[in-house]
């Protein structure tokens, strides 16, 4: 559904500041190519298009509405407005134009546009919207004025059409000055509430304040929208240049503190606590047969030796290589026992189910899968938890490991259907692939020789007919010959 971008968007919204000057957005379009330097972001230059012909009505009043007065005096024709797009395009930029009537719509997917933007007043403007969802250009919405109500309308609305959208979190007020009207936690809710679709923020706040762009960014926006301007008389909710520049590189510095959401270690890290450490020391003489224990050994400080023992070694079999004198760091060979081997992928699975928010009830039966034994299951296997196996059906839910892959086989008499819950899977059903996202279900028959795997980590559901004991039969024969006992360790609790 969201539109799949390399990273981030930050777009320069030029909206009326070109003044009607066709110089002065070529001026604008050369300022935004000066600051758009980011590693992490990709850079899009916005217009507004208004058919005003037959936008404003003919007998308005120009005086009962100021905008109307705005609109008239940075016109634009047709021509330079196309030759505007070819600049920002000869400069790299993404296009984004946003229409604010149908003929508008017309005009900017034949300027080439990259995305559509509706603005928050026409979040509503159903006509507008159809008209939009008909050229499949990716969409960008703003919600400004939205309630969660008309929020989940206009994303089911999008969603039922399989377009290509994403949601701004935006105060459409001009400009936005009391920091209590933000409101930027929302984008929190919006990001889990719309998980298959991109989320940012579309500002209006004063020049020099970049808290609202820096925390959305911390939240998890994704696309970011401010308007631009470089002249002296511009409106109080558009960014000089000076400003954009520094907010700009705070953003740079914010995505890099940001990283990402994997747990990184450095060799520095590593090297620091390893300096203050305890390590592990002999009391006595010890040969090849002597045992690491409390009668043995003891632990002090500072470790003297790079690969020595330390207290986090406990609970994993201990090698002594070679004799060790009295008060010599203690240096052995190192390897988990079963039982820690299988605690940790007990643990890992465990806070999958936790980070997903998935509960299995009391008491389930669970079952680490290794088809090729506990030291290859970080590549092949899988944890099962049967919440529930009767006569009528059963339900089961399974989850992958990154890069975890469970092995082909096929059943005499189950049938299955898989409902994925979270992250990524790719099943492979008699030669065929199918590529699963969150929600998608697929159904698999009695003999359809099926395998799956995911890249980044699943968690899915598997609603069957019973389960019974030798209904599985796997393909490769190393696999099928082994007993089932052997290839599987039961837990009593995860």
């Amino acid at each position: 559904m969201g539109y799949i971008m390399k990273e981030n968007l930050f777009i320069f919204e030029l909206a009326n500041n070109h003044q009607g000057s066709i110089k002065k957005a070529f001026n604008l379009i050369s300022a935004a190519k000066r600051l758009s330097k980011s590693k992490y972001m990709n850079f899009a230059v916005k217009l507004q298009y208004r058919d005003l012909k037959t936008f404003i009505h003919k007998n308005a009043n120009k005086n009962e509405n100021k905008h109307i007065n705005r609109f008239l005096e940075t016109k634009l024709t047709t021509s330079e407005f196309s030759k505007i797009c070819k600049k920002i395009k000869k400069n790299n930029f993404k296009l984004v134009i946003t229409p604010f009537d149908e003929n508008s719509v017309k005009r900017a997917v034949k300027d080439k546009c990259d995305f559509l933007k509706i603005a928050s007043c026409s979040n509503k403007d159903w006509p507008l919207l159809e008209e939009v969802s008909k050229h499949n250009k990716p969409i960008i919405c703003s919600t400004g004025g939205l309630n969660l109500d008309e929020i989940d309308n206009l994303y089911s609305f999008f969603s039922h059409k399989k377009l290509n959208f994403s949601l701004l979190h935006c105060v459409s007020i001009y400009p936005t000055d009391k920091m209590e009207n933000f409101n930027i936690k929302f984008i929190g809710k919006m990001i889990r509430r719309y998980p298959d679709c991109k989320i940012g923020y579309s500002g209006h706040e004063s020049e020099d304040n970049f808290i609202p762009v820096l925390t959305s960014l911390s939240l998890g926006s994704q696309i970011f929208e401010r308007h631009f301007d470089i002249s002296d008389d511009k409106n109080k909710y558009s960014i000089n240049e000076n400003n954009l520049r520094s907010l700009i590189n705070y953003m740079n510095l914010y995505f890099k503190v940001l990283g990402n959401s994997e747990k990184i270690i450095s060799p520095k890290e590593t090297k620091n606590l390893s300096d203050l450490s305890r390590g592990l020391f002999a009391k006595k003489f010890l040969n090849k047969k002597s045992d690491i224990s409390s009668k043995n050994t003891y632990f002090s400080f500072p470790k003297v030796k790079e690969n020595q023992l330390e207290p986090g070694d406990l609970g994993k079999k201990i090698i002594i290589n070679k004799k060790i004198s009295k008060d010599d760091p203690v240096i052995a060979s190192k390897k988990l026992q079963k039982e820690n081997i299988i605690r940790k992928y007990v643990h890992r699975y465990k806070h999958m189910f936790l980070e997903n928010k998935i509960s299995f009830g009391i008491n389930p039966k669970i079952e680490l899968s290794h088809h090729y034994g506990l030291e290859k299951m970080s590549r092949f296997g899988a944890c099962i938890i049967t919440v529930i196996n009767n006569s009528l059906y059963c339900k089961k839910l399974i989850a992958l490991l990154p890069k975890q892959y469970h092995p082909k086989h096929k059943h005499y008499k189950k049938v299955e259907t898989f409902h994925l819950l979270s992250g990524d899977l790719l099943v492979i059903k008699n030669g065929q692939k199918f590529h699963m996202k969150v929600g998608d279900k697929l159904d698999i028959f009695r003999d359809e020789v099926h395998e799956f795997y995911s890249n980044a980590g699943a968690i899915f559901e598997e609603i069957s007919t019973e389960a019974i004991p030798h209904d599985s039969k796997y393909i490769d024969p190393v696999i099928d010959r082994k007993d089932t006992i052997s290839r599987k360790t039961f837990i009593q609790k995860i």
